[in-house]
């Protein structure tokens, strides 16, 4: 179920940029706005994603995930209502793809973790293919999606099928029942967890390969 679910939200956040980028192209011409799509989604993962890592070792990662679904399904909802209404317009775009951005930067480590906590330490090979799949099904299906719903239903049609598909995650999350581990280490504050990630990322050794080479 989670593997299904992660696959039908993959595919419409796939057409949810498309739809955002093709609103982002009929409100103005302006390259400079229509590239900073990218940016904005690409920036939270540069800022967050550290962070991220330590709050999801402090934290029930399940009730974390569930949350920041429910965060971002009611970014995509937003920007479904204030199109219907009328009243969008790029900058709102681009909050609205940052927001879920900052959303998928902070979802990342702990739905990361929820994978292991799922399968087996001999199935983890096969869940990483699966989950190389899902980009791979969402990156093929997903804008091809996204160009006919904005042809035959609008492209606010479109980001309030991405909330749906963000709460249908919710429900796939809150479904799963997993067993509570004794911790086996103390427990870190949040500022000991980033210093650990740190560590941990410095000393790995395809960094320390990278600062070899330069």
């Amino acid at each position: 179920k989670l593997w299904g679910a992660a696959v039908i939200s993959g595919t419409c956040v796939v057409a949810h940029d498309n739809a955002a980028t093709w609103m982002m192209s009929v409100f103005t011409g302006s390259p400079l706005l229509i590239s900073l799509m990218s940016t904005v989604a690409s920036l939270p993962f540069f800022l967050f994603t550290l962070p991220a890592c330590g709050v999801a070792d402090r934290v029930d990662r399940q009730k974390l995930v569930c949350t920041i679904n429910v965060c971002m399904a009611t970014a995509a909802l937003t920007l479904a209502v204030l199109g219907w209404a009328h009243l969008l317009n790029p900058y709102l775009i681009l909050g609205g793809v940052f927001f879920i951005g900052v959303g998928f930067a902070i979802n990342a480590p702990a739905w990361a973790s929820l994978v292991r906590q799922v399968v087996s330490d001999g199935d983890l090979p096969s869940a990483a293919t699966l989950g190389s799949l899902q980009f791979s099904i969402a990156g093929i299906i997903g804008p091809v999606l996204g160009g006919l719903l904005v042809l035959l239903a609008g492209a606010n049609f479109v980001f309030a099928l991405n909330a749906a598909c963000f709460l249908l995650v919710v429900v796939a999350t809150r479904q799963w029942k997993h067993p509570t581990l004794p911790a086996k280490l103390p427990s870190e504050s949040l500022f000991e967890s980033f210093a650990t990630i740190i560590r941990y990322v410095r000393n790995a050794p395809g960094f320390q390969a990278v600062l070899a080479r330069n």
